[in-house]
């Protein structure tokens, strides 16, 4: 006879608690094998923000290393699209693993509500169940009158709503790595590093850029994972900005600092979030100053920046002209530039008018 867990949930994202209760129980509970489940249609949740599959890319990622768990799609798999009920998928397992021991997992906040789940009776006399108790939780009938196995853990502050905050920290490097690189919950994880007006604008932008590289046919994600990620060090403190900027691009420290941001925007990325695709960075490093080497790509999010229609502007026209042809909307873009930083007697680096020069002649 094994002892097989069971831990479901929506997974979403999977995170570092998860991942401490998988090893938690494995070892507590003298586990042979520990299945995870990730719901389909979870009856306390109406959507989920990753899809099926990146759920289950995410928490392959998240258990890769951990022997003995593995994932169970037995609720995914159903063809129909009724809220999915522990009860019925326990049916379904305990046929599967007749001759096993079930243990049904979860943490204090859903013993706390388990007499609400449907067959909660019939729940408690089909498998053993756990719960993870939590010393900011207090005791509850539940745990008596259906009989639970307590588990002692230490206080834990990971949970999808605290990632979905921001706080990228909770989420395992190679499941942040991928959300990261496929464009996924972004919205959420960078909200900590700016203010509530930037994040507005990142939003904005983001969306701007993605619909200038699909008007012109042009790698769409990238340039949204581009506009999302480009202000992500402006406000940056202002003494580690300066020393990244020493150790990792001196060759720029004579440009003016509120431009830093584009370079450091891109180490951020590269060292928190592993985005390491060149076209991106690119895109990222050239968004403010604009350069001699600017891609289409480079271009959408460098237009998107400056037609962002929370600027308080009609910048209408122009993103029409975008739409039809980024090229020319990137050099109406650096006339207008020009024309704002005339009027306003502000000084133009001379980079400028070589780069203003050489994409007019080209169009």
């Amino acid at each position: 006879m094994s002892r097989i867990g069971i831990l479901g949930g929506a997974f979403d994202p999977i995170h570092l608690g998860h991942t401490r209760i998988i090893k938690e129980s494995i070892l507590k509970l003298n586990l042979d094998t520990l299945l995870v489940i990730p719901t389909k249609n979870n009856p306390w949740k109406d959507h989920s923000a990753l899809s099926n599959n990146d759920r289950i890319n995410t928490i392959s990622l998240a258990i890769k290393d951990i022997a003995k768990a593995k994932i169970c799609t037995i609720e995914l798999d159903s063809l129909t699209e009724d809220k999915n009920y522990t009860i019925d998928t326990l049916k379904t397992l305990k046929k599967q693993y007749q001759n096993d021991e079930l243990f049904y997992i979860m943490g204090m906040d859903q013993a706390s509500k388990f007499n609400q789940w449907k067959n909660a009776k019939e729940i408690s006399e089909l498998v053993s169940l756990v719960v993870f108790k939590r010393p900011d939780y207090q005791e509850n009938n539940n745990l008596k009158t259906y009989h639970f196995f307590e588990i002692e853990t230490s206080i834990s502050h990971e949970s999808s709503t605290a990632i979905k905050q921001g706080h990228i920290e909770m989420l395992d490097k190679n499941v942040l790595s991928y959300l990261a690189n496929h464009g996924l919950c972004l919205d959420s994880l960078i909200k900590k590093k700016m203010s509530n007006k930037r994040y507005l604008h990142t939003l904005s932008v983001a969306k701007l850029a993605r619909e200038f590289a699909q008007s012109n046919h042009l790698d769409d994600l990238k340039a949204y994972i581009a506009a999302m990620m480009h202000d992500v060090a402006k406000e940056m403190d202002k003494d580690l900005e300066l020393e990244l900027m020493k150790k990792y691009y001196s060759e720029f420290l004579n440009k003016p600092e509120p431009v830093y941001h584009q370079w450091l925007s891109s180490y951020v990325c590269q060292n928190e979030f592993d985005i390491h695709d060149q076209e991106i960075l690119q895109a990222i490093e050239n968004h403010t100053t604009a350069s001699l080497d600017m891609h289409l790509l480079d271009m959408c999010v460098y237009c998107a920046d400056k037609l962002d229609p929370l600027r308080g502007y009609d910048s209408s026209e122009a993103i029409a002209l975008c739409n039809q042809d980024i090229k020319k909307g990137f050099v109406y873009c650096l006339n207008d530039f020009y024309q704002f930083s005339k009027k306003k007697n502000r000084e133009i680096d001379p980079c400028f008018f070589e780069i203003f020069n050489k994409f007019k002649k080209e169009i």
